[in-house]
């Protein structure tokens, strides 16, 4: 069966800051856009995905991030006709039809349909006046996306127990970071999102942990075989890495103080101690929140891309 592969489109800024302000209140949505629409110019493609961002930000639904849920439009030709004269006229009819679609479960979530047509000295030209006729603030695709909205809330509110037991058994087997990414789709205006920050909570704090053994081990190794100054610098800067939070962290100071004597000087990991520290006494619950949502993020980004396949459009 033939491919669609769907790039993401970047959000403009002002987007992100309308999304950003409001992100407690909506799930996020993604935009994206099928790449080899048949007949469809570029020029068309760059019109319609601007315009879903920006129906999505008005709507407060704007994602600056890797979401389960995306909008993407399909149009279909549904008449066109060329009127001979001087200049020649394109005549162009089309239905526009928007698909929320579950990225995971390859379906459509939901769909909006639109009737447009347009008028043009070329082809080209008739199929931009079809989409300058979508306007992003109207009501009825409000309507849609407020719906959308809602039951992306009910469909999170109906898996949390699931996605929480997932996230957890990925942890169990040591993927901190997969689980992570799993509980960072949950969108902050669900109910049940207590439930979620309390399990991110947990994993990232062996996540902490993890990471701090590990460096912990290879800051002793570097500093076992130098025993100096050049190897106390290398060690530091795995120490550096190791947060107070960690068990391992009184660990990580006494192989510093240790290297600190021996070596008779200060190295960058102490400076870097001390402004960690700084900022992490600033607003530590929201640092911490952040912390965890960034492992999960970066977990997500360096995924292979995702291939959707036409199925979606008859679920």
């Amino acid at each position: 069966m033939k491919k669609i592969f769907l790039t993401i489109i970047a959000i403009a800024a002002g987007c992100v800051a309308f999304a950003q302000e409001n992100a407690a209140t909506k799930a996020g949505l993604a935009v994206y856009y099928p790449e080899d629409i048949d007949n469809l110019p570029l020029s068309g493609v760059q019109t319609l995905t601007r315009k879903m961002n920006t129906a999505t930000a008005k709507n407060s639904m704007a994602a600056a991030e890797y979401t389960q849920f995306y909008i993407t439009c399909l149009p279909t030709e549904t008449d066109k006709y060329v009127v001979a004269g001087s200049p020649t006229k394109y005549f162009q009819k089309m239905d526009l039809n928007f698909y929320v679609v579950d990225a995971f479960a390859n379906r459509i979530f939901n769909s909006y349909t639109l009737s447009v047509q347009g008028v043009g000295n070329s082809e080209e030209k008739a199929y931009l006046e079809c989409f300058k006729a979508f306007q992003p603030s109207s009501d009825a695709f409000a309507k849609f996306l407020n719906k959308t909205n809602d039951q992306i809330i009910t469909y999170y509110e109906s898996k949390v127990d699931q996605i929480i037991a997932k996230a957890q058994s990925a942890a169990k087997a040591y993927q901190y970071e997969q689980g992570l990414f799993e509980l960072s789709l949950f969108p902050e205006c669900c109910p049940s999102y207590g439930k979620v920050l309390e399990a991110a909570n947990e994993i990232y704090a062996k996540y902490i942990d993890d990471q701090a053994a590990k460096n912990l081990a290879q800051a002793r190794s570097i500093w076992a075989a130098g025993q100096d100054a050049i190897a106390a610098s290398e060690a530091g800067e795995y120490l550096a890495q190791i947060l107070p939070d960690s068990k391992y962290y009184n660990d990580a100071v006494a192989l510093s103080n240790e290297m600190k004597a021996r070596v008779k000087s200060d190295i960058d990991y102490y400076r870097a101690i001390e402004a960690r520290d700084n900022a992490q006494a600033h607003e530590a619950n929201m640092a911490q929140i952040k912390a965890w949502k960034e492992v999960g993020v970066a977990y997500g980004n360096h995924q292979q891309p995702v291939t959707y396949r036409e199925s979606w459009q008859w679920r």
